[in-house]
């Protein structure tokens, strides 16, 4: 699913999937059960981490976009408790 604004570059989107549109230039900010301030609202949290960085190679843009989305998925939770319990259940037991 393919959520974005109505702009020709979009067009090409119904081909390869489903795709929803919202006109902001009509002042359409919500169409039935589509928005994109998720988006929008993922894309600020991931320029802010990105940020830091001041760039990242190509080849890892990938992996460091897959960290930030657990991190934003996992925002109101403590990220430490969870790895950490990860972790301990990857040790083998004597």
């Amino acid at each position: 699913m393919y959520y974005s604004y109505d702009h020709t570059a979009s067009a090409m989107l119904n081909m390869i999937g489903k795709h929803k549109v919202v006109a902001h230039v009509r002042e359409e900010y919500v169409r039935e059960d589509s928005h994109i301030n998720g988006l929008e609202e993922f894309w600020s949290y991931a320029k802010t981490l990105l940020y830091h960085y001041r760039g990242v190679p190509k080849q890892y843009f990938h992996l460091y976009l897959k960290e930030i989305e657990f991190r934003f998925n996992n925002r109101n939770k403590n990220i430490f408790h969870m790895s950490a319990n990860i972790l301990v259940k990857t040790v083998p037991k004597p």
